[in-house]
């Protein structure tokens, strides 16, 4: 188990920098290395956007020799001892409650490249699709630490769904070619009101209260009550996660 497992509000700013990471306002490896910390100074984190190893290698890593990369996107992924049971698996699961201990250290994958990298117990999150293996996140320790603790399978837990639709927001963003000016399409006036779209739409590109203020023609002060209440309709902890959720709905456009 870690040294001190974090309280609520470092679970609640883990969560709002994985959504700031998919706006492009953090940056992903913080992300990870932020994790890694919290469940232990010397663990390491891989953050997969997407399943199977593609033509583009487009993984996030932190404290991973970058020599066996290649080495595992050609062969090793192949060879992960959990990969049988994965359709059978939670979302959030220690390799050794997979596979047996003894069984494990005896892998290709453990002996050729997971030990080499000094890695010796693995706590991972996935998400499984029609397709099999989607997004998935992989934090690993060293023999020095201990076995992963129930506290730490549930921050993962916690943070994984918050995860997965970062990455989503994050994908989607990426794919937009160009600028565009903000627009607010199916909006719910139960939901959001039109004006409270347009603000998180300027806040999805970046924009700051004074900028959006600026560009609708409104005081800062509105703005941001704007914000507050989008916040709160959506259920959000932060601006981020609001307009992630709001992308989500449909309610504003990448």
């Amino acid at each position: 188990m870690a040294d001190r497992m974090p309280g609520e509000d470092e679970i609640s700013a883990l969560i709002a920098q994985a959504y700031d990471a998919a706006l492009g306002r953090e940056s992903w490896p913080a992300l990870l290395a932020r994790l890694a910390d919290l469940l232990g100074g010397d663990s390491s984190a891989t953050l997969h956007p997407a399943g199977a190893p593609l033509p583009r290698d487009g993984a996030i890593r932190i404290r991973v020799d970058p020599d066996r990369v290649p080495l595992y996107n050609a062969h090793y992924h192949a060879t992960w001892p959990v990969l049988p049971a994965l359709s059978r698996l939670p979302a959030v699961f220690v390799d050794r409650a997979v596979v047996p201990d003894s069984a494990f250290l005896q892998t290709e994958f453990y002996n050729d490249y997971a030990r080499p990298q000094g890695r010796h117990s693995g706590l991972y999150w996935i998400d499984v699709d029609r397709q099999g293996l989607a997004a998935h996140l992989s934090v690993w320790r060293t023999r020095r630490r201990p076995g992963w603790g129930e506290e730490e399978v549930r921050l993962l837990r916690h943070l994984g769904p918050h995860l997965g639709r970062a990455l989503k927001i994050g994908e989607r963003l990426a794919a937009a070619m160009q600028p565009r000016p903000p627009a607010a399409i199916r909006v719910d006036p139960d939901i959001v009101a039109p004006r409270e779209v347009d603000c998180l739409a300027w806040v999805a590109r970046g924009a700051s209260s004074k900028q959006i203020a600026r560009h609708l023609g409104l005081s800062m002060h509105t703005v941001n009550a704007y914000l507050a209440s989008a916040r709160r309709k959506l259920k959000a902890g932060s601006r981020s996660e609001a307009v992630a959720t709001a992308l989500q709905l449909g309610l504003i456009e990448a």
